[in-house]
């Protein structure tokens, strides 16, 4: 089925707002870390979800969409909101990290849904590709509380293997069962 030629710029819309949502939380995660290798790696992962940005708002461009009518993110992704420095939530990295998690896995989700779209092949292939390298940093999240756990600094979550875009999304963005 072809997607309707207006179609694409709403993906792509949506996209650019989860990738300016994320690089905010990141942006605050790096700030509200202890540990200096989780400032370094959440400021990485802030810095190229701007990168994500830009390319797709460079993508919106060639497909003549009016920047004024992107908007700056509504945080529409849990998690992110979250991660501001709310009083209700206990200060640590495990804090951070839970949100950050939860908000990268709603960003894969919004990632999943565009590539279930019927996106023009150019479109296709960037999307693919931040997604792919979206789910390496989630990857390496993952990883980082593997390395909490087990020296006693975190509690045992279980999390989603995000292996293949073909994979069906049971509920709203962010909010599956885990």
């Amino acid at each position: 089925m072809a997607l309707p030629q207006e179609a694409t710029p709403t993906i792509l819309s949506n996209l650019l707002e989860t990738c300016r949502e994320s690089e905010a939380g990141l942006r605050r995660a790096a700030v509200r870390s202890k540990k200096h290798g989780l400032k370094e790696f959440f400021g990485a992962e802030s810095l190229q979800q701007a990168l994500f940005a830009a390319e797709l708002e460079l993508e919106l461009k060639k497909l003549g969409v009016p920047m004024k009518r992107l908007t700056r993110p509504r945080s529409k992704l849990r998690g992110w909101k979250e991660i501001r420095g709310t009083r209700l939530l206990p200060a640590g990295d495990q804090t951070v990290l839970f949100l950050c998690d939860w908000g990268e896995r709603a960003a894969l989700d919004e990632y999943l849904a565009a590539l279930r779209s019927d996106l023009p092949a150019s479109v296709r292939e960037l999307v693919e590709r931040q997604y792919s390298q979206l789910r390496e940093a989630y990857t390496r999240l993952d990883q980082i509380r593997e390395q909490l756990r087990s020296d006693g600094q975190e509690p045992r979550v279980k999390t989603q293997d995000w292996s293949e875009p073909g994979e069906a999304i049971g509920g709203s963005a962010g909010h599956r069962a885990r």
